[in-house]
């Protein structure tokens, strides 16, 4: 016996690869699907967690006291607490900070609303950070300075560097600008804006600190505990005996569940990966059969278990290697996709997917265990196969054994499971197909939006500032209307729970609810919609005059069966807030078509913006030539509000379509991985049900040549094989079925709308399956009926 020889072993691993390049082939790529998914997914959570963009971020840690007794109940934290917890030998230093949403106001620019932070002024030294421009006001500047984001510094004041020094109004109070951040800086959490801490304002802080070198957390809680219990004299007694925790500052930050969500799909992913093993390890295992009297004559000839049993490991490291760079590159692929079309919606600034180097190793770690779960089979099976028996006969299906009761059942339930995610697929795969239409009833590509809020005057009627804003918006360059309203057709509409007189309601939950918008008349000159019946609004509609209400078409047919609705009355039910102002319904106006889904709500009550009760607003631009160049119309939109009033706060101007787009982007983003789930799901388990019938028919070869040499037909053999595979698939599919119809209402956050069970899907998704399932029977089927019976009978 000689030992394992490992260039020889590769070598003859190699050659064996190519030989059969269709089954080396769906190896490879059975296992890239298995090991893209976790890939991307791992990039996901990486990318929620990872540590501040600042220099060593991983030392950056969030501090915060607790108290136990009430069940781990955050505690306010005030300056005079971070006075006390400064000096900790654990830490290079503590600061503070917190966040506030303002209004700037720049005397020759519209006003602007920001995503505010307050730092104490060491925040910035321990952070690591300097401005892009301009200085680090010091602490005697506090009350008076203000440090821009570049958000800001390029939307507002178009990048211009001559803003160092220029006047500014935050909230009403003067602030010089003396810095410019950069582009990478949004701390603590998604700012845009920052100020020093006044000490006249002891407002409540979040801690950030700086871990010394070699600081013990566990040692450094426990100094600042102590430190923070000689206060408890201090506060109320309710809040004594708290406790100080240390985390790390990204890593802590779990609010929305976005860490567990994504270890929860990783976790997904990787049970897919190990039925992908599995899957593959059942193919390497039914080459290695095909093999085993070539194998064995190398074990005669001296090769030895171990270069026997390397050769067939080294296979499947091949496999594992080739798999793991096609993975790993369709995950770039994936993750440069996400990244690109949802960092909009990443809720914290560092938040950035990428495959890099933690991902690499973690995909690296997949590939070294897949080769060891998919190698490890065939090798064990075929060492245990006695070469005398080898060499005398054909009997090596036999003697590796494999494809039994247990066999069968693991590949009926990946069938059934795949089902059910196909199903899944399909209804995911058809929302995003329906719901690309969104806001196809309403020209959106033509209309631009900004955000306003008319609170900042509260002098001044909305009706008239409304009325002066749509004035001066419809002068911009290239407008051929303007308007004012709650919201846009289809952007940021609310709803409300509605009561129609006359009708009874026995219980709460018997009203109805619908969708209902603030406006003023010429927004229906911008939405393109039709009056159908009855009159518009008019100037005295917006006072403290009757409430009235325009109905929509589907309003109409929903809420009043059809019937003539000039003269209802209707009403919103706004918690917390007065619901005895009946509106009485004056008009019909044309639907706003805004999906073709079956879901799709169309119906909508339109109240005079004057009478809405809403101070938050948005002014809506028509330019019928398209929107070409938005910076340049929003730049106008600026100039047109400041000149009606300099202190209304103008933000989120962009085209109408491009609202509409970041409003189905997240719901696209999970029928997109939900789509290629189960498609991946769908051909690894054919895979299964390929490995198990291909060792099956390697298991019946000489008994297949022997009934072909008594004058069987090969096609009888072959639709044997065949039903063999349908009986496995119908009862899988059934199941699948089954278990996608009970859980599809579950889907409904990522169906747009769309209804979750569809019978046309289910229909679909069943010829499919079979399909697919069929064609992975097709290629062992045609091995059976080509069974040669001299060369069974002599045994091979």
């Amino acid at each position: 016996m000689h030992g394992f020889r490992p260039l020889l072993a590769l070598r003859l691993a190699a050659r064996g690869l190519r030989r059969d390049a269709v089954t080396t082939g769906l190896a490879v790529s059975i296992l890239a699907l298995g090991l893209a998914l976790p890939a991307t997914f791992f990039s996901l959570l990486v990318g929620a967690i990872r540590p501040l963009p600042v220099p060593d971020g991983h030392e950056i840690v969030r501090v915060d006291a607790r108290l136990p007794s009430a069940g781990g109940r955050a505690l306010a934290v005030t300056p005079d607490d971070l006075d006390v917890l400064r000096g900790a030998a654990g830490l290079e230093g503590l600061a503070g900070s917190r966040t506030f949403a303002g209004i700037l106001v720049d005397p020759d620019r519209a006003a602007s609303r920001v995503a505010g932070g307050v730092l104490t002024p060491d925040a910035l030294d321990l952070l690591g950070v300097e401005p892009l421009l301009g200085r680090v006001p010091s602490a005697d500047e506090a009350a008076s300075t203000v440090l821009l984001g570049q958000e800001i510094f390029e939307d507002v004041f178009d990048s211009d560097p001559d803003v160092l020094g220029r006047v500014v109004q935050i909230d009403g109070r003067a602030r010089t600008v003396v810095a410019v951040m950069p582009s990478h800086f949004g701390f603590p959490l998604n700012q845009n804006l920052w100020v020093l801490t006044d000490p006249a304002e002891p407002l409540p802080l979040e801690l950030v600190g700086r871990l010394a070198d070699g600081g013990a957390t566990q040692a450094l809680e426990a100094e600042l505990t102590a430190r923070w219990r000689r206060r408890d004299a201090l506060r109320d007694p309710a809040d004594a005996g708290g406790v100080v925790t240390v985390e790390s500052y990204t890593g802590s930050r779990g609010e929305s569940g976005e860490g567990m969500a994504f270890l929860g799909l990783v976790l997904v992913a990787l049970a897919l990966l190990l039925i992908a093993c599995a899957n593959v390890a059942n193919l390497l295992l039914v080459r290695a059969t095909e093999r085993v009297r070539a194998l064995g004559i190398q074990a005669a000839l001296g090769a030895g278990r171990a270069q026997v049993g390397g050769q067939l490991f080294l296979e499947a490291l091949l496999v594992a290697l080739a798999g793991g760079v096609v993975g790993l590159t369709l995950a770039w692929i994936a993750v440069d996709v996400i990244q690109a079309r949802l960092a909009g919606h990443f809720g914290y600034y560092w938040m950035r997917m990428a495959v890099d180097g933690p991902v690499v190793v973690f995909t690296s770690v997949l590939v070294v265990g897949t080769a060891l779960v998919a190698g490890t089979l065939p090798a064990v099976r075929v060492l245990r196969v006695d070469v005398h028996r080898v060499l005398k006969e054909e009997g090596a299906g036999a003697a590796v054994g494999g494809g039994g009761a247990w066999s069968r059942t693991f590949v009926t339930v990946q069938l059934a499971l795949s089902c059910a995610a196909l199903v899944a697929a399909g209804l995911t795969g058809r929302a995003m197909v329906r719901g690309g239409d969104y806001g196809r009833g309403v020209p959106a590509e033509e209309i631009l939006v900004a955000s306003l809020e008319l609170g900042t005057a509260p002098d001044r009627p909305v009706a008239d500032a409304a009325a002066a804003l749509e004035a001066a918006l419809g002068n911009l360059p290239g407008a051929s209307a303007a308007a004012v309203a709650v919201a846009a057709a289809g952007y940021f509409e609310a709803s409300a729970v509605l009561e129609i007189d006359g009708r009874q309601y026995p219980r709460w939950e018997d009203h109805p609810y619908g969708m209902w918008n603030g406006v003023t008349a010429a927004y229906f000159d911008v939405m393109d919609l039709e009056l159908r019946a009855g009159r518009m609004f008019g100037p005295a509609d917006h006072g403290d005059g009757p409430r009235v209400a325009l109905a929509s078409e589907a309003f109409v047919r929903r809420h009043f069966d059809g019937s003539d609705p000039l003269g209802r009355r209707v009403r919103l039910i706004h918690p917390g807030r007065d619901t005895t102002e009946w509106h009485t319904v004056v008009g019909v106006v044309e639907d706003a078509v805004l999906s073709s889904t079956e879901r799709a709500r169309n119906d909508r009550l339109y109240l005079p913006l004057g009478q809405s009760g809403r101070t938050d607003v948005m002014g809506l631009v028509r330019t019928p030539g398209g929107i070409a160049e938005v910076a340049d119309l929003a730049s106008g939109v600026r100039t047109a509000v400041s000149g009606v009033d300099p202190g209304i706060p103008v933000w989120g101007v962009r085209a109408l379509d491009d609202a509409h787009d970041y409003i189905v982007r997240i719901p696209r983003a999970l029928a997109g991985i939900a789509l290629g789930g189960g498609v991946a799901g769908l051909l690894v388990s054919a895979v299964g049900l390929y490995g198990l019938l291909s060792f099956r028919v390697r298991q019946r070869r000489r008994e297949l040549g022997v009934r072909l040499a008594l004058g069987a037909d090969g096609r009888r053999l072959a639709r044997e094989v065949l039903v063999v595979a349908l009986r496995q698939i119908l009862p899988a599919l059934t199941v699948g079925l089954v278990v996608a119809w009970v859980a599809a209402p579950a889907l409904q956050v990522m169906l747009m709308g769309t209804e979750p069970r569809s019978a046309g899907v289910f229909l679909v998704v069943a010829a499919a399956f079979v399909t697919v399932g069929m064609g992975a029977a097709l290629r062992p089927a045609l091995r059976a009926a080509a069974v040669d019976p001299a060369t069974t009978l002599r045994g091979e």
